[in-house]
């Protein structure tokens, strides 16, 4: 009896333990008129709402039902425009640099970025991207750490940023090292995204949710990724109808506090146990020599 205590006492923090996780964000998919397979698009909006650079967090329901689905993402000649960031230009002159920082509204998946600049007729410089912003680096610091991608600036050919990874920006840098030469000027700066679609089959007038924001999620195993090669790629695309606040995501104060409240005590029934069982272990042991 006192060890089938055990394994009850780590099943009920566990399901405590999940009971604390929650989806932050959720959306209504469009209704669908017939049976069948669908796309949906991992838009910019869904990718920043997303806890894991992987998307290992993204979960379709119909009800309390999980509905499998696919990741497809699609050749790489084919982006997805970010939301327009907004652009500040900054000249710093002890460095004969320019300082273009980059600020998005949410923390996107930025693979390409697109400069329009302006400048006399010839010119070519050297420049990188970087997270860190270099006006406000310290003493030991150097321009050449932390640099996401460099690159060659020239006339006649517009820059093009390659970034590379599973990674989520919400403000980026880009230097350039003008030397002795007019800095230019940064007209405009355009972001895209790879695209990737999520692949479900759905049913006719049932209601279906996209729910994302749980960090640590790992990636869900369904038997459908055997099948990818089965599913054409005409399918049609359905829309995810505007993210909002899961309720999940602000429970009650009062539930807050009671989870945490049975949490912190069984962790202590626990450790009492253990305490017992350990004291029990050894007085068994004790007897035991002492019979020998």
């Amino acid at each position: 009896m006192k060890f089938k205590l055990f394994p009850f006492l780590l099943f009920f923090i566990t399901v405590l333990n999940a009971s604390a996780q929650h989806f932050r964000w959720q959306a209504d998919l469009e209704k669908v008129k017939t049976n069948g397979f669908y796309k949906i698009a991992v838009i910019p909006q869904i990718t920043s709402k997303t806890e894991n650079t992987d998307l290992s967090d993204i979960r379709i329901f119909e009800k309390d039902k999980e509905v499998a689905y696919l990741i497809r993402k699609t050749p790489d000649s084919i982006y997805t425009a970010v939301p327009a960031p907004s652009i500040t230009v900054k000249e710093d002159k002890t460095n004969k640099r320019t300082i273009v920082q980059i600020l998005f509204k949410e923390n996107y998946q930025i693979d390409k970025l697109i400069l329009s600049l302006h400048g006399f007729q010839y010119y070519r410089r050297t420049a990188w991207v970087t997270e860190v912003n270099p006006l406000k680096r310290d003493k030991k610091s150097r321009f050449s750490e932390n640099r996401l991608e460099s690159l060659i600036i020239s006339s006649g050919k517009q820059p093009i940023i390659d970034l590379y990874g599973e990674n989520r920006y919400k403000q980026l840098f880009i230097v350039i090292d003008n030397e002795d030469s007019e800095p230019l000027s940064v007209k405009n700066i355009k972001a895209y995204q790879k695209s990737i679609e999520l692949i479900a089959y759905l049913e006719n007038n049932k209601n279906y949710i996209i729910k994302t924001g749980q960090a640590n999620l790992p990636l869900p195993r369904y038997d459908l990724s055997y099948f990818s090669d089965s599913i054409s790629n005409s399918i049609p695309f359905i829309n995810v109808l505007n993210f909002k606040n899961s309720n999940e995501e602000f429970p009650k104060k009062s539930s807050i506090l009671i989870t945490k409240t049975w949490m912190w005590l069984a962790i202590a029934v626990l450790i009492i146990f253990l305490g017992y069982l350990s004291y029990y272990m050894v007085k068994d042991m004790q007897r035991k020599k002492q019979n020998h």
